[in-house]
């Protein structure tokens, strides 16, 4: 008789193999890998240089990759354009948050709906009532999404206005307006005060608890190994290790190539 108690493996969400990158003879990513496993949070840590950022471009396809394969929800998805991966359910945010200063912050939620009919200019004509409609729950759901990061009571004010940990709570509410499947943060704490940065986590285990896929880069250990489920670890564009929290913070291969010990 199977044992009902175990529980199947899961699958992967994200698998990038043979990642490479060179920029002038200078090799970014060399041969990388990487795997995200659905409904976890998975982190990406290394010294700078160690080109974490630059395989975040590569598994988005903001830079395209001089080889190497990158599967999304079964998909190769290496051949799409960025947009065309973020309408497959993979999103990413920028170490600088990347808000529309002049747009309200209400605005800037709205823009990241996706599939509106009101994108059509016949249809803004041909289906009112419809267009009426989606744009109320767009609106609905852009409020609780605000609401969930703090920010509902600055929806009118520019985006602009806000302090840069309020912009990474924005980039990270307006990426869920999307309805993703994965989200790829890049540095979700840098340079923000520590009242921010104990909300961020927050709201990232409280999404992942709901179900949301996170690959994080972050240079806060704090962040990495309360949050991450399995740490990846690059240097010089190479992956050096890969483990749960408690064994990277044990490598000592990761101890001298990050933490400089």
């Amino acid at each position: 008789m199977p044992d009902t108690l175990t529980q199947p493996p899961l699958s992967p969400l994200l698998t990038a193999t043979g990642i490479a990158k060179s920029f002038g003879g200078i090799k970014a990513v060399d041969n990388a890998e990487i795997e995200v496993t659905k409904g976890s949070i998975t982190g990406l840590i290394g010294p700078n240089g160690a080109g974490k950022t630059t395989l975040f471009n590569l598994l988005s396809n903001f830079i395209r990759p001089d080889r190497g394969t990158v599967v999304f929800d079964g998909e190769p998805i290496q051949h799409l354009q960025p947009h065309q991966i973020a309408q497959q359910g993979m999103v990413r945010t920028f170490q600088v948050a990347r808000t529309l200063s002049r747009l309200s912050v209400m605005e800037n939620m709205l823009l990241a709906a996706q599939k509106q009919t009101g994108e059509n200019l016949w249809q803004v004509w041909l289906q009112r009532k419809q267009v009426a409609a989606e744009e109320k729950q767009s609106r609905e759901r852009a409020i609780k999404l605000l609401e969930s990061v703090g920010l509902a009571r600055m929806a009118n004010e520019y985006a602009g206005a806000l302090s840069g940990g309020q912009r990474k709570l924005l980039e990270m509410a307006r990426a869920l307006m999307t309805n993703p499947k994965l989200i790829l943060l890049d540095e979700p704490a840098a340079g923000v005060n520590p009242t921010l940065i104990n909300q961020i986590c927050d709201r990232i285990d409280t999404w992942n608890s709901e179900g949301m896929t996170f690959l994080i880069i972050e240079h806060n250990m704090d962040v990495i190994m309360s949050l991450c489920d399995r740490v990846w670890v690059l240097a010089e564009g190479k992956n050096l290790a890969v483990g749960t929290p408690a064994e990277i913070q044990s490598n000592p291969q990761v101890l001298e190539a990050y933490l400089g010990q």
